[in-house]
């Protein structure tokens, strides 16, 4: 069985290598084709060209390294704070209807709101620097997370709680062993979805207000149509959130072994 189970996996990475590659070969024959000017649709070898061009003298006082590091430590930072506050008040939200009563209403407005209808006002309050960056990132990510927490809490099954309390265990003990376990699906499905809310706003952010990081790159890039840069940088992009996203999966089956199990 677990030999088949790899056969499975290893036949499914070759089929995703084999379509990257499929991609990959008719964008460089659609770029070589003229029916779209290079200009506009640089080749692949364009774009490695560009990689390595930029990785050896930068742009624009940056470096590239530097310039992944910088949105990457953005987005951390405002999801790290959001997933600090958000969860315990989250958690404590789902315990307390008189809690919940008091701030649902407030969550339930911050969630829906774009983030950058707020950027303006944080520019105003912090200036065009990091803080107002990060403060975005937390607004943007807290009310996921805090939804997803009181959710997670709300959504315990009854026969748990009442087994529980059968044995004998006290409120702080259901906690920690049986509401909290029991929240963690909804705590890290939260969590996934709240980081790549982060992470696209970061990439709005720094278009808007930064001189370094990977958005301001692309932008700054696309003024003076050096395209295959910012076909680059939305590579870079994309695998900077895959990775995260696939760290946030490996976290979760991690720490929710038993998931699917009642």
């Amino acid at each position: 069985m677990d030999r088949r189970l790899q056969n499975s996996g290893l036949v499914l990475r070759i089929g995703g290598a084999l379509s990257v590659g499929a991609f990959v070969l008719a964008w460089q024959i659609i770029s070589t084709s003229g029916l779209i000017s290079t200009v506009l649709l640089p080749s692949p070898l364009a774009v490695i060209e560009a990689l390595v061009r930029v990785s050896e003298n930068g742009y624009r006082g940056t470096t590239l390294l530097g310039d992944a590091l910088v949105t990457s430590a953005r987005c951390l930072a405002g999801f790290a704070l959001a997933t600090i506050v958000g969860v315990p008040f989250g958690l404590a939200m789902g315990s307390s209807k008189r809690l919940a009563a008091s701030f649902n209403y407030i969550i339930q407005f911050l969630r829906p709101l774009p983030p950058l209808s707020y950027m303006i006002l944080l520019i105003l309050w912090f200036g065009a620097s990091e803080m107002s960056k990060v403060v975005l990132l937390f607004l943007t990510a807290f009310p996921i997370i805090v939804s997803a927490a009181m959710a997670g809490v709300r959504n315990v099954q009854g026969r748990r709680l009442q087994a529980a309390r059968m044995l004998g265990a006290s409120q702080h003990q259901i906690f920690w062993h049986v509401t909290l376990p029991s929240s963690l699906p909804l705590i890290f499905t939260g969590l996934k979805i709240a980081f790549a809310a982060a992470f696209q706003t970061v990439v709005a952010a720094e278009l808007l207000t930064a001189q370094s990081g990977l958005g301001w790159m692309v932008l700054s890039a696309s003024k003076y149509l050096q395209n295959a840069l910012v076909i680059l940088g939305v590579i870079l992009l994309g695998l900077i959130g895959m990775t995260f996203s696939r760290l946030l999966h490996a976290a979760d089956l991690r720490f929710i072994h038993w998931r699917g199990i009642d």
